[in-house]
């Protein structure tokens, strides 16, 4: 059972429109942290990709050789609710955030699998996904 009480169902534009995508996913793993599903945090069960940013070149190498795929969302949620196997969601900042051709073609590929997989603009917009995700039977 998941509880809900301190899921954000305001749907108001936040004063975070400037905030960078690695600010809202600190953000999110943090309202995460005070979400409880099966009597732990929402956070356990949620997880960042390392796919973005900038690394040295040796590195990047090494991550791709590791698995790292273009395009993969940034967050991954592995709850199954409402017949979805899990939540994938690409973050993007609310003013100026755009999808890219391989992060479209990703979440169609994981929404094809059976994957409830969005992409979210801001911090609000992230919270509203997976309250509606984890609030579905």
């Amino acid at each position: 059972m998941t509880n809900t009480s301190n899921i954000s169902k305001t749907g108001s534009k936040s004063n975070n429109q400037n905030l960078s995508e690695d600010s809202i996913q600190i953000m999110v793993m943090r309202w995460a942290r005070t979400v409880e599903h099966n009597g732990r945090p929402l956070a356990d069960y949620l997880h960042h990709s390392p796919n973005g940013g900038s690394r040295h070149i040796a590195e990047a190498a090494k991550f791709k050789r590791m698995g790292v795929k273009r395009g993969y969302p940034d967050l991954i949620l592995d709850v199954a609710k409402g017949g979805y196997y899990g939540a994938r969601i690409e973050l993007k900042k609310e003013k100026g955030g755009r999808t890219s051709k391989e992060q479209k073609e990703r979440l169609q590929m994981l929404t094809d699998e059976g994957y409830y997989a969005v992409v979210a603009k801001g911090y609000d917009e992230a919270i509203q996904a997976i309250s509606k995700y984890m609030e579905a039977k």
